[in-house]
C-alpha cells in the first residue's frame, strides 16, 4: 500500500511543475498577472507534494523491503530545492518574478523531474 501511495504522490509533482512551466510561458506571451498567480499555487503544490512524497519513501523501504535508486532519490532532493527556490523567485512583483530566473528554473525543475523518473524506472526494470 505505501508503495502506491509513494508512486501517486510522485506523479502530482510533475505535472503541477509541468503546468507551472507552461503557465510561466503563458505569462511571457500576455503579461497577464492571473498565469502568474497559477505558477505560485503550481509550485506551492508541488513543493509540498515532493516532500510528502520523500517522507512516504521511508514507509515503502520498511513495509516493502526494496531499495531504491539511492540517485532518484538525491535527484528528488535537487528537484526539491530547485522547486522550494523558484517558488521564492515566484514572490517577486510581475515580470521580475517571471523573466529570466522563474521561467530558467521552472524549465530546470522539469528537466530535473523527468532525470529522476528516468533514474527511478531505471531501478524499477533492472529488479
Amino acid at each position: 500500500m505505501a508503495y502506491a501511495i509513494h508512486y501517486i504522490l510522485r506523479s502530482v509533482p510533475l505535472t503541477c511543475f509541468s503546468l507551472a512551466l507552461i503557465s510561466d510561458i503563458a505569462y511571457l506571451q500576455t503579461a497577464n498577472l492571473l498565469w502568474l498567480h497559477f505558477s505560485e499555487w503550481l509550485l506551492f503544490a508541488g513543493v509540498v507534494f515532493t516532500g510528502l512524497a520523500l517522507l512516504a519513501l521511508p514507509v515503502d523501504l520498511l513495509v516493502r523491503r526494496s531499495r531504491p535508486s539511492w540517485w532518484a532519490v538525491l535527484a528528488g532532493v535537487v528537484v526539491l530545492i530547485l522547486a522550494i527556490f523558484n517558488n521564492l523567485i515566484h514572490t517577486a512583483d510581475g515580470w521580475t518574478a517571471v523573466m529570466p530566473w522563474g521561467v530558467g528554473l521552472s524549465t530546470a525543475t522539469v528537466v530535473a523531474m523527468a532525470v529522476t523518473g528516468w533514474l527511478g524506472s531505471r531501478r524499477v526494470h533492472r529488479d
